[in-house]
């Protein structure tokens, strides 16, 4: 059976595709290079069908995405794959809460458990799963109206191959936010962009001074449901916004960051969002007791809130999907299609790492390097004892094996990796490589045998999306990775799921003592993750890395690099709403130039 998932509207494409019981996945941005990418996945969906050995699209036979309507009040998700895809075959289309809910559940490790999606906005009440029935409540009501109605907050309760609807909350008039859109309100109003509620989190814990804090829920919590008095969504229409909130604060252009003012108003934000997210999930559990939570939507990303529930909740338990917010949903997709359509056996893919990209070959590397000049390279015969040697020796690694990771964190095999010993290692490294705001944090990997000893958290964190303070004893180890307030966002590594950048640790920690390194994703700021060993051999290139390890090949720059000295696009004026538009625009435009 070939199933294919597909992620074909809003920004964060993608697909994923289960072939003879293996399972694939791949973000659009990834191969088109585009950040956020929100072009139909056909770059996608072609890297899938090639790794998977398929020779064309009609070898699927279940193709899975999003339902969603377009003006006439029809479905276009299919009409939009077979146009695309040149697909024939079955089409099957779900909300995008339940796509995010199968993406938690059944990568978890979990036989049953409460499943919570929280994100900026989903699908309208009117756009369910396929030859399913509208609820009573909506029907009558004017299709422009229910249309309005979008996902905020989603609860279910799930066991075995079931995915059970408990509860679902809409966007509704007069509350037209949750605290998803809240969250991406404030980046905007603090010029960071659509995309940069990661920016918010990391500027936060510089707030909180005496005096100077601001004390603002946000939103108002009704049994569970949290949204925000409001007539029209912040992130589109961010003047509202500040009336709401702040209407004697103008939007931050340039002010430098930290400050008295802006930080304070990402500080109150984040405080609140964990306020709401932990009421939330004790809500979920009086509703529907289990000790496992499994959790996706955008908000998911939100790593010292994830930690805030653990603690503060009767959940023992938690997973987060790794690819929580939109380019896990592709992913969600193709798993529904394997357990409530197909009826796959129960676990039978639930992740133990997040390397779902394909493998290079040695001949892919070796054409790659062959055509990149003033590089040099060898063949190590244990290139993680080299990197290991070089790390302790203060160098910057680009580090690449195996396939990608879904989601936006690079987990072991696209990462960019050095010493955490060594303060000043976090402004080289954003002077040198990153060019990233001087107040973001960089994050740690730690061996799991390990992790109690250096940081507060006593359970796997695979995926870094758990915050943990850093123990007081060990700061000063590690001041590289080490924020503000004294926390750091864990990766564990195991041997078992992480191979060879298990043993890179651990040589790590042989040579120095120290089992932990600084782990950062392998590409400058505004541009995706690198995906091919040509992509990182470009971003090598273009920064002052030190040493780029593809595989078993280590590599050195022998003459100058064409360096990059800047983020590569701003990603603070990249809209969620201009990616949206693309394809229609291209269609448009692409009509006028036929017509004339």
């Amino acid at each position: 059976m070939n199933i294919l998932g597909l992620h074909i509207f809003g920004h964060d494409t993608g697909a994923a595709l289960i072939s003879e019981g293996k399972l694939m996945a791949i973000g659009e941005e990834r191969v088109d290079r585009r950040k956020h990418s929100g072009s139909f996945p056909v770059l996608s969906v072609t890297y899938l069908l090639k790794a998977m050995g398929l020779k064309n699209i009609n070898d699927v036979d279940l193709v899975v995405g999003v339902t969603r309507y377009g003006k006439d009040g029809r479905d276009k998700t299919g009409d939009s794959i077979r146009e695309k895809l040149g697909y024939s075959g079955r089409i099957h289309t779900i909300s995008h809460h339940e796509a995010h809910a199968a993406s938690a559940f059944f990568a978890s490790p979990f036989d049953e458990a409460a499943v919570m999606v929280v994100d900026g906005l989903g699908s309208s009440a009117l756009e369910i799963e396929t030859e399913k029935q509208l609820p009573f409540m909506l029907r009558g009501l004017p299709f422009k109206d229910v249309k309005n109605y979008e996902e905020v907050q989603s609860f279910y309760r799930a066991r075995g191959n079931e995915i059970t609807g408990i509860r679902k909350d809409y966007t509704v008039p007069g509350y037209m936010n949750g605290i998803g859109l809240v969250y991406m309100g404030t980046s905007v109003f603090l010029n960071f962009g659509d995309f940069g509620s990661g920016k918010v989190m990391g500027l936060a814990p510089y707030g909180g001074q005496p005096g100077k804090t601001i004390d603002e829920p946000f939103v108002e919590i009704v049994d569970g449901v949290a949204l925000a008095s409001s007539e029209k969504n912040f992130v589109r229409h961010n003047d509202l916004y500040r009336k709401r909130f702040f209407p004697n604060i103008p939007p931050r252009q340039q002010e430098k960051l930290p400050d008295d003012v802006y930080t304070e108003i990402a500080y109150a934000v984040q405080t609140a969002t964990e306020n709401t997210l932990i009421e939330m999930a004790r809500h979920l559990y009086r509703i529907s007791p289990s000790k496992n939570l499994c959790y996706a939507g955008g908000v998911g990303l939100n790593s010292v809130a994830n930690k805030k529930i653990l603690d503060n909740t009767p959940f023992e338990r938690i997973f987060i999907q790794p690819g929580a917010c939109d380019s896990g949903i592709a992913l969600g997709c193709v798993l529904h299609g394997a357990h409530i359509i197909h009826r796959e056996p129960p676990g039978k893919y639930r992740l133990r790492n997040a390397y779902l990209g394909r493998t290079y070959s040695e001949e892919e590397i070796l054409a790659d390097l062959a055509g990149v000049k003033n590089i040099s390279f060898r063949k190590e015969r244990d290139v993680a004892l080299t990197a290991a040697q070089l790390l302790a020796q203060g160098k910057i690694l680009g580090w690449f094996e195996g396939g990608s990771e879904i989601g936006p964190r690079a987990l072991g095999h696209r990462s960019i990796i050095c010493d955490p010993r060594k303060p000043e290692m976090k402004d080289t490294l954003n002077a040198r490589v990153k060019h990233r705001e001087g107040f973001r944090p960089f994050a740690p990997s730690v061996l799991l045998e390990n992790v109690s000893e250096y940081f507060d958290l006593d359970c796997e964190s695979p995926y870094m999306l758990l915050i943990a303070d850093v123990k007081e004893d060990k700061r000063h180890l590690v001041p590289a990775i080490t924020h503000i307030d004294g926390t750091a966002r864990v990766q564990t590594v195991t041997r078992e799921d992480n191979g060879r950048y298990y043993d890179l640790i651990r040589e790590f920690g042989r040579i120095t003592g120290v089992p932990v390194i600084l782990n950062t994703s392998y590409n400058i700021a505004g541009e995706p993750i690198v995906e091919t060993p040509g992509d990182a051999l470009k971003c090598f290139m273009s920064t002052e890395m030190d040493y780029l390890v593809v595989e078993d090949y280590l590599i050195e720059a022998t003459g100058p690099k064409e360096l990059v000295h800047g983020p590569v696009i701003d990603e603070n004026k990249l809209k969620a709403v201009d990616i949206r538009q693309k394809q229609w625009l291209g269609k448009l435009f692409s009509k006028k130039k036929g017509a004339t």
